[in-house]
């Protein structure tokens, strides 16, 4: 396939038709949310409070993770739809 798109705008230019434009990605569709750090978790000690609280940080960080990966998730299927439209 490389050896196409360096073969193609040669034989462009050899019938004298304009060299073509190559546009990048859109620049939403080139990078993805970072990855949330893991939390730094409070040290059990047996109270109800506790637990709630390492409860609710431990749901925040896997909110975080699945948010980073449908943000990427989409963004790949959103440049494989621009790649397939551009072709």
């Amino acid at each position: 396939m490389k050896q196409l798109l360096l073969i193609t705008p040669l034989a462009l230019t050899a019938c004298g038709q304009p060299e073509p434009i190559i546009t990048p990605p859109p620049a939403e569709l080139r990078s993805c949310i970072a990855m949330p750090d893991a939390p730094s978790l409070p040290a059990k000690d047996g109270t109800e409070a506790t637990q709630l609280i390492r409860d609710q940080m431990t749901l925040d960080y896997i909110l975080g993770l699945r948010t980073a990966y449908a943000d990427c998730a989409a963004k790949v299927a959103g440049l494989d739809a621009w790649v397939r439209e551009v072709e």
